[in-house]
């Protein structure tokens, strides 16, 4: 019971052995646990700091165990204060932490045109950046993300980047390639974080990087390198929202599997493979396989993933060279 407290075996047994022979002295219960009356002299001190036993002032110096109720709300109260405690250091250090992102992005952001469009060089940097931009959002941040999905090891820190965008009633809107969801584990984070609020849609071909905030930010890759330019202008950001919204509404939702459906196989996603070097859209690839729409999505999103592909199309060309395709 005490262990989730940090209270090793050998204290809880002596406070144990305490509850079940009430008035025993400490040469007793050295006897009756095989400890050294100086090792029950010390359990019997941790005790007495954590105000789970008591002197009663009597002469003999008798001492008695607080009830297992009364112990039990006692440490809790006391976990419940140090959490709490730590919750604060936690806040203050995250307030500092802006200020330090600050001074990190000082030297390393170029801006241009007064403060219009920022350009930056490393990766990095735009991490840092973005992270701030996100922090400061007021009411909706917006992003595309073609590609691979974010790895299994940075998805800890990008679910509490978007669980406090949730938690400030921030819009979050998320596009990712079709391609990406046939990766379990990212299919189903999207799914969970739909769960808590947010938006995700897949497309089979995202046309490029771009995160939207407030209508009033728009963050677009450099071209050949790692670095991005940052727009704080109408002229940029309006027609990067335009482009967001217009792939929003061709993506398609995001939903549960239903492995009962159909079986990917290399067999059927040669099919796929040579119906999408056809050019055949979704809808004439669930008549042609008898199978629903949703099936041929997840059937898409597993050859696009075999084949290693970008895009729907590269797959059929990419299934022509692997001879999946006469």
């Amino acid at each position: 019971m005490l262990h989730h407290f940090d209270v090793d075996a050998s204290t809880e047994q002596v406070y144990q052995a305490m509850l079940a022979s009430p008035g025993a002295d400490v040469a007793t219960l050295a006897g009756s646990l095989g400890l050294s009356v100086d090792e029950v002299q010390a359990r019997l001190d941790q005790l007495a700091d954590l105000m789970l036993i008591e002197a009663t002032g009597r002469p003999d110096g008798r001492i008695v165990t607080v009830p297992p109720h009364e112990a039990l709300e006692l440490l809790i109260a006391r976990e419940e204060e140090r959490l709490a405690e730590r919750k604060r250091e936690v806040a203050a250090s995250r307030e500092k932490l802006a200020d330090v992102v600050d001074s990190f992005l000082a030297h390393r952001v170029t801006k241009a045109e007064g403060g219009l469009i920022e350009q930056i060089d490393e990766g990095r940097v735009v991490r840092s950046r973005l992270f701030q931009l996100v922090n400061q959002a007021r009411r909706a941040v917006s992003s595309i993300e073609p590609g691979a999905p974010i790895p299994p090891h940075a998805l800890a820190a990008a679910t509490r980047l978007d669980d406090d965008m949730l938690g400030r009633g921030i819009l979050v809107r998320t596009v990712v390639s079709t391609a990406s969801t046939a990766q379990d584990y990212w299919h189903s984070h999207l799914l969970d974080q739909q769960a808590k609020g947010s938006q995700a849609r897949s497309h089979a071909a995202p046309p490029m990087r771009l995160i939207v905030i407030d209508d009033d930010v728009a963050v677009l890759p450099r071209s050949g390198g790692s670095g991005a330019l940052i727009a704080h202008t109408p002229d940029v950001v309006a027609p990067a929202l335009a482009l967001f919204e217009s792939v929003w509404v061709e993506a398609s939702p995001i939903e549960r599997r239903d492995d009962t459906d159909d079986t990917v196989s290399e067999a059927r996603m040669r099919q796929v493979a040579t119906l999408l070097a056809a050019g055949l859209k979704d809808e004439t690839i669930a008549r042609r396989l008898d199978v629903s729409v949703r099936t041929v999505r997840r059937l898409v999103s597993a050859t696009v993933a075999e084949l290693q592909a970008d895009s729907r199309f590269q797959a059929g060309v990419l299934a022509v060279r692997r001879g999946w395709v006469s």
